[in-house]
């Protein structure tokens, strides 16, 4: 057996997985550049070999196997796509994502959660569940609340969880998750949370305005029923003695009926606008006023149903003619008056003063009364809202939401500054329309 055919037969030696000792070349032959190998194994066993038999083979096992190299690209290729979809979904949503392996390393988390959490790169990078959770519960207003619920979902990993976390910034959250499985197997968790603040604040306003409608009704029978019992208690009085009392000594009783009748339309009235400014019944309708006029008119009118204060009005500027509202302007002035004077000493001065500046006037009434506790001045604006220090007082807690209402109507602007015992100043300002 000569080098080549010796080269030849170790070669097809290790094809065929046999020893190389086990075969002999025994013949060679050439047809038409067809080799056929003739070899004689130690056990006097004849194998023959075609050549071209082989080739053929390998060219179909390796037409087979760059199939599968190209399907597996392929299929390669697709996950890859769908990994990119996937993690485009992720960041895409408006929610914040994360999932959390069995043994607490973190899989993958999407860009919200990050920003939501205000979770450092530093951090992230760790990919460690337990500094991101120690992280997380620094910034809530309760840590040891969430402290309690990581653990009750390490020791229950089959439920789903829902909770509400409150941080220090004044930021809600509200928080989902549920167990991640694969082939019906738990291989981790996913953590789902999004911003609730608005909601939260959107339901607490309106239990607050519940409850303060509940306080409203109390107030406003207890209220009503005080000038009706006059009303009773007098006319009762008048019937009796009619045909006995002087002119003089009925007097008084019919001024008692006309104040309680006065007080109550007054309640009856503010209701009612109340009700027409919530249902956004009430247009802006801007003339030509006279400011100064109007100011003095309106000031005439409280002093001859109240004559207990003096308002004091003085104007600065250019206050003869501004394009405003007037069946807006009137009910604005009138209830910060109002209250500036059923607040302070009786024999008291308040000011109400007027500057008119381009495009915009300014109104501000100032009295000396018992002043606005600190705690309550955030909610005064709010409807059947009234300060903690006045509940002996009559009132329905409409006056200055139906102000504040009124301004933003208009486009303008109310400021509040008080201090109990010394008093309080309210600022109007209005566009003056051209």
């Amino acid at each position: 057996m000569n080098t080549d055919d010796y080269t030849l037969v170790r070669s097809i030696s290790k094809l065929v997985l046999k020893p190389q000792a086990e075969l002999t070349c025994a013949n060679a032959v050439s047809q038409d550049r067809e080799f056929n190998y003739v070899f004689r194994r130690e056990s006097d066993e004849i194998v023959e070999l075609n050549m071209q038999t082989w080739i053929d083979e390998l060219t179909e096992v390796n037409k087979h196997l760059q199939q599968q190299v190209l399907e597996l690209k392929q299929k390669e290729a697709d996950l890859e796509k769908s990994v990119a979809v996937l993690r485009s979904i992720l960041e895409s949503t408006a929610n914040g994502i994360m999932a959390v392996s069995l043994m607490g390393e973190i899989v993958s988390f999407n860009q919200q959660f990050l920003d939501m959490w205000q979770i450092p790169n530093s951090l992230t990078l760790t990919k460690n569940i337990s500094q991101c959770q120690a992280f997380v519960k620094n910034q809530l207003k309760e840590p040891q609340l969430f402290h309690d619920l990581m653990w009750e979902v390490k020791c229950d990993l089959k439920s789903d969880r829902y909770d509400i976390l409150e941080l220090q910034d004044g930021r809600v959250f509200a928080q989902y998750s549920r167990p991640q499985k694969l082939d019906d197997k738990i291989i981790g968790r996913v953590w789902s949370i999004w911003d609730i603040s608005e909601q939260h604040q959107a339901l607490e306003r309106s239990k607050q305005i519940s409850e303060s409608k509940v306080q409203f009704v109390s107030t406003l029978s207890h209220q009503l029923r005080t000038p009706l019992n006059i009303v009773s208690f007098s006319n009762s009085l008048l019937k009796r003695h009619i045909n006995e009392w002087t002119g003089e000594k009925t007097r008084p009783l019919l001024d008692r009926i006309q104040a309680s009748v006065l007080q109550m339309c007054k309640m009856l009235d503010d209701i009612l606008f109340f009700t027409k400014v919530e249902a956004a019944k009430l247009k802006i309708e801007a003339k030509p006023l006279n400011l100064v006029q109007f100011c003095n008119e309106l000031v005439a009118q409280i002093h001859s149903c109240s004559s207990q204060n003096k308002i004091n009005f003085v104007s600065q500027g250019n206050c003869f003619t501004a394009f405003i509202d007037k069946k807006l302007l009137e009910p604005m002035l009138q209830n910060l008056l109002d209250n500036a004077i059923k607040y302070s000493p009786s024999g008291s001065v308040v000011d109400l003063k007027l500057l008119c500046e381009p495009e915009k006037v300014i109104f501000q009434v100032i009295d000396k009364g018992i002043g606005i506790p600190v705690v309550d001045q955030q909610r005064l604006f709010e409807p059947f809202y009234r300060g903690s220090n006045i509940p002996h007082l009559p009132g329905t807690g409409l006056g200055l939401s139906i102000v504040k209402t009124l301004v933003d109507l208009h486009g303008g602007h109310i400021d509040m500054k008080s201090e109990v015992g010394v008093g309080t100043t309210y600022t109007i300002i209005l566009p003056s329309v051209k």
